[in-house]
């Protein structure tokens, strides 16, 4: 290991003992690491986790059930159907996996699969339910994008045999050179599903038939379609907006685009890899969640992008952000789902790092309490700073003249 990686290690380990990193966002801790999660109602999440399992989580009482949908690789997105889809009396659920299947299950009992939609020849990396209608899109390390169909009615699938086997009713193959990451549907119809991935282009297609979008103007060729270029990498989540797509990517940067133009309207650069995104516009603000774990709260309405706000919570890469009335969520490869108010992260008037004022007491005192323990070995009393903990004195006297 070289010494940046073992400082790099040390670093995460001292975040990870940090009491005010420990509590700040209320979180709900998982079992393994978090790849992704979806929203099944204000009081239930449901985990995409590394240990091979789907996992339905409590948001009340701050726990996940025992119950796991099992797969044989790692889980990497799950989904919910809408409400008017269920089977006696439970939401439907799916997850993806490396292991080139989706099942799909009940919220209510996850370890019975119902269904297993079978096509893929390579892991499946994200997944995306229709709001109103039995359908899902799936996309695929193969360079694919799926359409499947469920049954018309979801009671369909609880008859008492071996799990249905459903095969795509669409593949779309050739137009995406590379893994497939990451997909949306359009906002005010739900017709159009948005595809990103490792080849930087972003395509859209007919959400009913996979027909490729077609598209007149100067910006196209008959056919909608943003070319690998403005972003120069990996594109790992895609946003809709009304008329619009948020797209965070590997090449450090956050990107707004014009749906109908194809034109970008707003480029928010990092410093690292943008692992996530998630525009507010009714406050007039974009989140983003990047590879060391910070979100960033833009302001963006006003002409003027900047950053207003930043949370150091999470200790590793940031893999999903999700909005569910006053508060977003974000997930994390350290285990935890959290929690943020909207109006408490972007009202803050504390200073540019959100801390909540019982958690910024609880800080002052932990800085205080070293900085005595520290004077105690200056005046004799212990042994002698080392190196090392003179820097740590060094960097608290910074904290404490910041607060």
């Amino acid at each position: 290991m070289s010494s940046a990686q073992l400082e790099a290690l040390e670093k995460k380990e001292a975040q990870e003992q940090d009491p005010i990193r420990q509590k700040l966002g209320s979180p709900l801790r998982a079992p393994a690491r978090i790849l992704g999660f979806e929203l099944y109602d204000d009081n239930t999440a449901v985990f995409a986790l590394a240990n091979y399992q789907a996992r339905v989580a409590d948001l009340k009482s701050g726990e996940c059930k025992k119950a796991a949908v099992k797969h044989t690789g790692p889980v990497t997105a799950v989904g919910v159907m809408s409400d008017s889809y269920k089977v006696s009396g439970s939401r439907i659920g799916l997850s993806a996996s490396w292991d080139m299947t989706v099942k799909v299950w009940s919220v209510d009992n996850p370890q019975r699969t119902l269904a297993v939609l079978s096509g893929h020849s390579d892991f499946v990396k994200c997944l995306v339910t229709h709001p109103t209608l039995p359908l899902v899109y799936t996309g695929s390390s193969d360079k694919t994008i799926m359409f499947w169909r469920l049954p018309q009615s979801a009671e369909e699938l609880s008859g008492s045999g071996e799990p249905m086997v459903i095969k795509p009713f669409k593949t779309v193959k050739g137009q995406h050179t590379g893994q497939i990451y990451t997909m949306c549907l359009d906002r005010e119809t739900a017709g159009v599903l948005f595809s990103a991935g490792s080849d930087a282009s972003i395509r859209a297609w007919s959400a009913m038939d996979g027909s490729p979008l077609s598209a007149d103007g100067a910006a196209f060729d008959g056919e909608w379609v943003i070319p690998r270029g403005q972003h120069r990498t990996n594109i790992s989540d895609i946003k809709c907006t009304e008329g619009g797509l948020w797209t965070a990517s590997a090449d450090k940067t956050a990107i707004s685009w014009d749906i109908e133009t194809g034109k970008s309207d707003l480029v928010l650069e990092h410093s690292t890899t943008v692992t996530a995104v998630l525009p507010i516009p009714q406050v007039g603000v974009v989140v983003t969640g990047v590879r060391d774990g910070v979100i960033y709260i833009w302001r963006v309405n006003d002409g003027s992008p900047r950053i207003i706000r930043e949370i150091h919570a999470h200790t590793d890469d940031v893999t999903g952000l999700r909005i569910a009335g006053r508060c977003f969520y974000s997930s994390s490869l350290d285990e935890t789902l959290r929690v943020w108010g909207i109006e408490d992260v972007v009202g803050f008037s504390g200073g540019l790092e959100y801390m909540p004022a019982e958690l910024a007491a609880l800080k002052a005192q932990a800085v205080e309490q070293s900085i005595a323990n520290s004077t105690e070995k200056l005046n004799g009393t212990a042994s002698a700073l080392t190196e090392e903990e003179e820097r740590e004195l060094a960097e608290l006297m910074s904290d404490i003249d910041d607060m």
